[in-house]
């Protein structure tokens, strides 16, 4: 059909590799991001067109986007839990409410990270009590 035709086949790849293009400016962006809204956001801005959904490029491209960001979330939970344990007693209440609504952005790809960020929270507490 059209994948025997050379001109829509390197036009397929080349789509592939603009998307990877993107892929890389959204990983930087998720870099600079600093917040867990944000980061859910830019990865799931990013979604794979079906025409290339074949292509290897593509495909690596986008898991290396959700890696980085998953990535990018992990640091950015583990910065609230040590601030919340350096906070003082009666502010932790408040920021515990604080990162528990920001949990809550966490959402496709990085939904599972709920978990872990709760189970990160609860050995925190357990340490400081």
């Amino acid at each position: 059909m059209a994948f025997r035709d050379p001109v829509d086949k390197n036009l397929l790849r080349m789509e592939g590799r603009r998307f990877a293009a993107r892929c890389e400016i959204q990983i930087s962006s998720i870099e600079r991001a600093d917040a867990l809204r944000e980061v859910s956001r830019l990865v799931t801005s990013i979604t794979l067109p079906f025409a290339i959904a074949e292509d290897d490029t593509a495909r690596d491209a986008l898991r290396q986007v959700q890696m980085r960001a998953e990535d990018r979330a992990r640091e950015l939970i583990q910065e609230q839990i040590q601030n919340l344990v350096r906070a003082e007693e009666n502010q932790r209440e408040k920021q515990k409410r604080a990162m528990l609504e920001a949990w809550s952005n966490l959402t496709g790809p990085l939904s599972h990270l709920r978990a872990w960020a709760q189970s990160k929270l609860m050995a925190a507490e357990r340490q400081g009590s």
